[in-house]
């Protein structure tokens, strides 16, 4: 007999499950979370978590929950064969409203999310319980599942696969992995009680052997070496020569408690499609990134929140499943990027000489000597732009804008009437918003759009601009300054009298001055093709 249905159903309850689980939370889906596990992780994991990322979390409502146990802005220093410093990057900007690099330990931040989910009566967690197959029909999707009482049912509309890189969802699919397995291996190995108060991770660009040490929160701290080809792992794992090793780097460090030891290779693959009928992968079930970037788990974050709200968009708002199409033309080409990034600062962390070293971290060194080239390194601006070249958004007229649609936007803080300051997205709602110039032009259109939308409309005063008397006259517009002036620079820049914005924080569109009309229109018939055939 078949169970109960849910909208939407989640495999497995790692970082990417548990946060499309709060955002469909937030978004007030009905929600089936599956985990085989009895709890969430218990060792150390990944270790890094970016802006982008904390932005999500916010959006989730559950950054109170997740920063007590994060140390927020740390940045690399790279130090040569000999132990000296050459190069570090320290990006200071919050372009997206938070540090772009900041340590964490998965346990914690599992552990927090997990917790989140006690606030929805509609997200319904089953810890201990495995799937062990399914099958589409009739528009549905049939699980069944297997737990210490035994075996059960349910179905679901949409079936979210995030039960990592052995995904057994991606298994029963047939969905390939392509890319490579790389030879070299890693031992890890983390401790506790670490008392000084440096955050900041070191890297050792040494080719006798490659290190990293990272700092992390509550005293906790990873080290990382790279095996030579033909070294036993077994036999390196042994406590005195792991000990050693810390030893070379700080001695202070040798001392500490050691909590987990381990070996690793790592990949740089990707499933060869992430979707398959009512079926979507997400996370390391969709891509393996590697480790050099930190940025394995957040990938799979911003998947989530790109499909979450599309899911929701589906589920409740009443735009049509073709939605769902942009989901895996939007974020593979993005995660791939963000591979190659790996890849490029993995070569460069491992150099296979010294002659390789010097060259390398030499040309490195040199850059200092030109700012643009300088700050290109030290701002992290090498990092990919979460910018989509297609998907769902209705494309600019002028695409070479530093903003344009598709692309992530700014979060500034702005200024409440209350004179409190806040980031953007706290006023923008939970749903799709506008933001537009209080001095704007009334247009009727605009409004009926968003109400098609169920957007909010958040009305922006420029920086030396009162707030008026009277409070905006719709429950779903809200007034804020511009209180550093980072909007009017972005705004003004795309000669923008209004921008659209989806859920997940991403331009859907620019509305210009005399365009409006027109830009609406071609926005309507975006919304319609979600109901195309």
């Amino acid at each position: 007999m078949p169970g109960r249905h849910y909208p939407v159903a989640i495999i497995g309850a790692g970082p990417t499950g548990l946060m499309l689980a709060n955002l469909l939370g937030v978004y007030g889906v009905e929600t089936l979370l599956v985990e085989r596990h009895a709890a969430t992780v218990g060792e150390p994991r990944a270790v890094s978590i970016d802006d982008e990322s904390l932005r999500a979390v916010q959006n989730a409502g559950a950054l109170d929950r997740v920063l007590p146990d994060v140390v927020q802005g740390y940045g690399v220093m790279y130090h040569d064969f000999a132990g000296r410093e050459f190069a570090r990057i320290m990006p200071p900007s919050r372009e997206y409203g938070h540090a772009k690099r900041n340590a964490f330990r998965q346990p914690m931040f599992e552990a927090a999310l997990c917790a989140a989910l006690a606030r929805f009566a509609h997200v319904h967690v089953r810890m201990g319980h495995e799937l062990t197959g399914f099958t589409e029909a009739c528009g549905k999707v049939e699980l069944t599942l297997r737990h210490a009482s035994g075996a059960s049912q349910a179905t679901c509309d949409w079936l979210i696969a995030c039960d990592g890189g052995h995904s057994t969802v991606r298994d029963q699919l047939g969905i390939a992995m392509r890319g490579a397995t790389y030879a070299e291996r890693w031992l890890i190995v983390d401790l506790k009680d670490r008392e000084d108060a440096f955050i900041h991770t070191r890297t050792y660009c040494d080719p006798a052997r490659p290190a990293i040490r990272l700092p992390g929160p509550h005293g906790t701290l990873r080290y990382e070496f790279m095996l030579r080809p033909g070294e036993n792992a077994d036999a390196l794992l042994e406590e005195t020569r792991v000990r050693g090793w810390i030893r070379q780097r700080e001695a202070a460090d040798a001392a500490l408690p050691i909590v987990r030891k381990t070996v690793y290779t790592f990949h740089a693959r990707m499933a060869e499609t992430w979707r398959k009928g009512r079926v979507f992968l997400a996370g390391d079930a969709a891509h393996l990134t590697p480790p050099f970037a930190g940025q394995g788990m957040n990938s799979g974050v911003r998947d989530v929140f790109s499909l979450a709200w599309k899911l929701a968009a589906v589920v409740h708002c009443g735009l049509g499943p073709r939605l769902l199409d942009s989901y895996a033309v939007e974020r593979p080409p993005h995660a791939g990027a963000l591979i190659r990034m790996a890849l490029c600062i993995g070569a460069f962390m491992q150099p296979k000489s010294r002659w390789s070293a010097r060259l390398m971290q030499g040309a490195l060194r040199a850059t200092g000597l030109y700012p643009p080239a300088r700050d290109y390194i030290l701002h992290l601006k090498f990092k990919p732009k979460p910018r989509f070249d297609a998907g769902f958004f209705v494309p600019d007229a002028a695409p070479n804008d530093a903003m344009r649609a598709g692309q992530l936007f700014v979060q500034p803080q702005v200024e409440t009437p209350d004179g409190t300051r806040v980031l953007l997205d706290d006023m923008l709602g939970k749903g799709f918003a506008c933001i537009v110039w209080s001095t704007a032009p009334d247009e009727p259109a605009l409004d009926t759009a968003l109400a098609d939308l169920h957007a909010n409309k958040l009305v922006i005063l420029r920086q030396q601009q009162p707030f008026p008397d009277i409070a905006p006259p719709h429950e779903h517009t809200r007034l804020a300054r511009d209180c550093d002036g980072v909007l009017e620079t972005v705004l003004d820049g795309m000669h923008a009298h209004a921008l659209l914005l989806r859920p997940d924080r991403h331009v859907l569109a620019v509305l210009r001055a005399g365009h409006v009309k027109g830009d609406l229109a071609r926005v309507t018939a975006l919304l319609a093709q979600t109901w195309e055939s």
